[in-house]
């Protein structure tokens, strides 16, 4: 009895599809150094930040301030905002936990969650983060208030996200040539036995 290898369609999206799956394994749950372990915790912890304290705040003030027909009061503004904080947190615990059983399995809705956490990443150091660094440095939409500091403090921070994606593309190749190396170095010495 054979075995076949798995089908790998050619096309250009289902290639680049293969391959973010296979960046988003490693990514996840590959070899890291210190660097990579930095460029993946801190925007994890902005991240989670942002949805637990941003989001809730935000439905606090549009709720009570914000949106004229609404006006509620700030108590039942605070129990929305809890709610909503409590759904967050939820989210984050089914994420995390279906990102752990997608480890090491293959299949559509397990290379959904990788693309999805992979989109989330991206949303995170390209947006998110530079969204707060933008608020941190004084800038506001609600309401307007833009100054030229806190859009240039904004548009570094998104420049330093982008090179993050940027070193963890590198590393994975060089993380990823060195392992079809020792790959084929070990073929070589079983075969030549």
């Amino acid at each position: 009895m054979s075995t076949y290898p798995v089908y790998r369609p050619r096309g250009g999206v289902s290639r680049l599809l293969t391959w973010a799956d296979d960046f988003m394994s490693w990514f996840l749950h590959g070899h890291e150094t210190w660097l990579v372990a930095v460029l993946k915790g801190v925007p994890l912890f902005l991240f989670v930040y942002f949805m637990l304290t941003y989001i809730p705040n935000y439905v606090y003030y549009l709720l009570t301030v914000e949106i004229p027909f609404l006006r509620f009061s700030d108590d039942v503004g605070f129990l929305l905002a809890n709610g909503i904080a409590g759904g967050n947190f939820a989210m984050l615990i089914l994420l995390a936990l279906g990102v752990q059983a997608a480890r090491g399995r293959r299949g559509f809705g397990w290379s959904a969650i990788r693309m999805f956490v992979m989109l989330n990443y991206l949303f995170t150091v390209l947006l998110l983060v530079p969204l707060l660094a933008f608020n941190l440095a004084g800038g506001s939409f609600i309401p307007v208030r833009i100054t030229l500091q806190a859009v240039a403090f904004g548009m570094i921070v998104a420049g330093l996200g982008a090179s993050a994606c940027v070193y963890l593309y590198f590393e994975y190749r060089r993380v990823t040539r060195r392992d079809a190396d020792d790959a084929a170095r070990r073929s070589s010495e079983l075969a030549a036995r």
